[in-house]
């Protein structure tokens, strides 16, 4: 799960993904709307770019759906990219654990990223309801900024579950290997 010498991710590795059927049909989910938004975000700037340069007419909002759209990708990608274990981590301590020692090692870590994620989660639904009880909107388009706080109020909440289930898989995959 931490990217560990025995599970040594290659170029086009995708990791591994959740074996339960719901957070796997979480997982497509949230891959496939964090897909979508990159790729209007992409054409967005395309028309933007075309547009400021053949007929000096840019997007007047593009900056600040930009700015919107990468929170979102952001968001949505969390999830996957934790439950995969395809986040970035350092193998200082790698071989130095064996056996029941590393899992022990992988549930430390496994439950100090979900104990994170649900504190994030609980420090943005505040800030989340704030934005919406003041009527917080972007400046251009008149956006509310408490939707793309809300999404990342669940992206990190599905993270810390994502995470206790991908721990808990391993424990039984590797408990289940040995028997």
């Amino acid at each position: 799960m931490t990217g560990t010498s025995e599970n040594v991710v290659v170029e086009d590795d995708h990791g591994r993904p959740p074996e339960n059927p719901v957070l796997r049909l979480a997982d497509a989910a949230c891959m496939v709307g964090a897909g979508a938004v990159l790729l209007a975000m992409m054409l967005m700037t395309f028309i933007d770019v075309a547009g400021r340069y053949f007929f000096k007419a840019p997007l007047g909002f593009a900056y600040e759906m930009t700015q919107v759209a990468m929170a979102t990708v952001v968001f949505l990608a969390l999830p996957s990219v934790s439950v995969r274990g395809l986040h970035v981590t350092t193998g200082l301590f790698e071989n130095s654990f064996r056996g029941i020692g590393r899992v022990l090692r992988d549930g430390v870590i496994a439950l100090a990223m979900a104990v994170c994620c649900f504190y994030i989660t609980v420090r943005l639904a505040r800030l989340a309801g704030r934005f919406d009880s003041f009527g917080e909107v972007t400046s251009v388009l008149r956006f509310p900024v408490g939707y793309v706080a809300w999404l990342g109020v669940g992206a990190f909440a599905l993270s810390g579950v994502m995470i206790l289930a991908a721990f808990i898989a391993e424990v039984r995959r590797e408990t289940g290997a040995k028997t």
